[in-house]
């Protein structure tokens, strides 16, 4: 009997590289901070993430089209550039580089962990609004589920200048929030809005003095409630 041998060639493998990142922009700063925006790129199979460069040393990949490059020393210009990649690994070339220069003044510092937070609701025990400003990962605050609008709140202890805030949320996350300061907890003023909210990780450049910061979200993206790994604000205590 004559033996035969099954071959097969399987698909090709994916070797072409999404199209270079459009439109790098800056859209905000602080003393230790720069934020930039760009355009989606395209590819064959789909853009996973995107690489971002500060000089030619890579700062972290996102999956969005937007991020905020911190540690950074005041009064210094920055050049950026990003690549995009996809899920075989390929990276597009550089975009065109764009100079981010950060404001004068003291580097930002965390001023939210540890401090009290308070929540219109929360969904169950263990899931209280602390968790999120606990500086841990792995605990996080979530409301009671199906309704809008719902809020978290930190005490800063002392009015501060407020330079950024950054929300992890978990999957059940807002598609439209504030993020808002008050002196007195009762006065509040929008110090960021958005209706296109998509979960993940948002690094917000913010602007004012406040003592009390809240997340106030308006609209669910999940029929479950708000939630969040962690609510960090910083900046400077105010003079």
């Amino acid at each position: 009997m004559r033996a035969y041998q099954l071959t097969g060639s399987g698909p090709a493998p994916d070797t072409q590289a999404p199209t270079v990142p459009g439109g790098l922009r800056v859209t905000g700063s602080t003393a230790g901070s720069v934020s930039l925006a760009w355009n989606a790129a395209t590819d064959n199979v789909g853009v996973t993430g995107y690489e971002v460069y500060r000089g030619g040393t890579s700062v972290g990949t996102v999956t969005g089209t937007a991020t905020t490059v911190t540690g950074l020393a005041p009064s210094t210009a920055y050049n950026f550039t990003v690549k995009a990649r996809d899920a075989a690994g390929n990276l597009s070339p550089a975009s065109p580089s764009v100079t981010g220069t950060t404001q004068a003044g003291g580097t930002e510092v965390l001023l939210s962990q540890g401090r009290p937070a308070t929540a219109s609701s929360v969904e169950a025990s263990g899931l209280e609004a602390g968790k999120a400003v606990d500086g841990s990962a792995t605990t996080r605050w979530a409301s009671t589920e199906g309704v809008d609008p719902q809020w978290l709140r930190v005490d800063l202890g002392a009015p501060a200048a407020l330079s950024r805030v950054r929300l992890d949320w978990e999957a059940a996350h807002a598609s439209a929030y504030r993020v808002q300061g008050s002196l007195d907890g009762t006065t509040w003023t929008d110090l960021y809005t958005t209706t296109t909210g998509d979960g993940a990780t948002d690094d917000l450049t913010i602007s004012g003095t406040a003592r009390y910061v809240r997340v106030y979200g308006t609209k669910r993206a999940t029929p479950y409630g708000y939630s969040l790994w962690e609510f960090k604000v910083y900046g400077t205590p105010a003079a």
